[in-house]
């Protein structure tokens, strides 16, 4: 009776040591850690020796001032190894932030002081997920513009194209798009 009891007690205290590693996992400098989830972490590794595309994808590329402009990005790994990404956020439009400049056909691309900047507005705390990108796989980010509010700011009297790229709101993979170009209509 007093073996089994002996193996009684040494099987709750197991018990009671895996339940405690289950629910309160160790913490890496840095981390803040509610419930068992990885909620920020101080800073991501740069991300090295990726191949990627990253392009604007939308078919539309002619808009109204009146109307939002929604415009499609595409990431696709190119890259036979696996892309892994730990910082991205899982509402997809925090992963990106647009920049926005006006131009004509056969300017220059504009100086840095010419383009405006949109950032994403991030109202809730975030939440992050692993994005895992194998050879040939693709994500894609809807970002939407409202240029009377954010880049024109006024009525326009003709059609004015703006070209436009996106970077990768990400510490850890830093990445531009190539540049497109868009046209707003008034």
């Amino acid at each position: 009776m007093k073996d089994i009891m002996k193996i009684l007690r040494l099987s709750i205290i197991a018990a009671l040591l895996l339940a405690s590693a289950v629910l309160f996992p160790s913490c890496k400098s840095g981390e803040k850690v509610r419930m068992g989830m990885v909620k920020d972490i101080e800073h991501f590794p740069k991300i090295k020796d990726y191949d990627v595309e990253f392009d604007c994808v939308s078919p539309k590329r002619t808009f109204n001032i009146d109307e939002p402009a929604i415009l499609v990005f595409r990431l696709t790994n190119i890259s036979d190894k696996k892309l892994i990404i730990y910082e991205w956020r899982m509402i997809d439009d925090y992963n990106i932030k647009l920049f926005v400049a006006p131009w004509q056909e056969g300017m220059p691309t504009p100086e840095q002081d010419k383009w405006i900047c949109l950032e994403p507005v991030i109202k809730k705390p975030l939440r992050r997920m692993t994005l895992e990108l194998v050879h040939n796989t693709s994500t894609i980010v809807e970002k939407t513009i409202d240029f009377k509010k954010d880049v024109i700011k006024k009525d326009i009297n003709g059609p004015q194209t703006f070209i436009v790229y996106a970077e990768l709101y990400l510490e850890s993979f830093p990445l531009k798009s190539r540049p497109a170009t868009i046209t707003i209509n008034p």
